[in-house]
């Protein structure tokens, strides 16, 4: 039960992802792009994602896995590039840049954590954060997904 959580939180967060790589290349080809969405898809990374990052570093320093914290600094430092006003080129670049990231860091994260043994009460601790953070992410699902389909469709915006 616990696994399954995280991956729909993690499905969610992905799907905000995609949101933000479509805003980018509708950014990069000059067509129109409400900025109440760009705010709202870097809200919920920021809410949501950063706050799942937060949660699993804490883990990945006690396993010694010093990398996936680095990658972790690494998409921090992109997304404050994306929560400035930087010019389209800038803003599209970052964003191409951040989603690498954070999906590379997801996936690595969660194949680092499938294979440690960690003692029952971090684990324990680890997964309510976790839990809480698939909770914050529920919110945002049906929202993510309506800006999927309307920056996959260009004629709706």
């Amino acid at each position: 039960m616990q696994a399954s959580g995280r991956v729909r939180e993690h499905q969610v967060v992905l799907c905000g992802l995609e949101v933000l790589r479509l805003i980018a290349e509708r950014i990069e080809n000059r067509n129109d792009v409400d900025g109440r969405d760009v705010q709202l898809v870097l809200g919920f990374m920021r809410e949501v994602a950063h706050r799942c990052l937060d949660n699993t570093e804490d883990i990945l320093r006690l396993a010694c896995l010093e990398q996936n914290v680095v990658n972790h600094r690494r998409a921090r430092t992109v997304f404050e590039t994306l929560s400035r006003d930087a010019d389209a080129a800038e803003f599209s670049s970052a964003c191409r840049l951040y989603t690498d990231l954070l999906a590379h860091a997801i996936f690595e994260d969660r194949r680092c954590l499938s294979k440690l043994d960690c003692d029952p009460q971090l684990l324990s601790r680890f997964y309510e954060g976790e839990r809480e953070t698939y909770e914050l992410a529920r919110q945002y699902g049906r929202t993510l997904h309506h800006l999927e389909m309307k920056y996959t469709n260009p004629h709706c915006i």
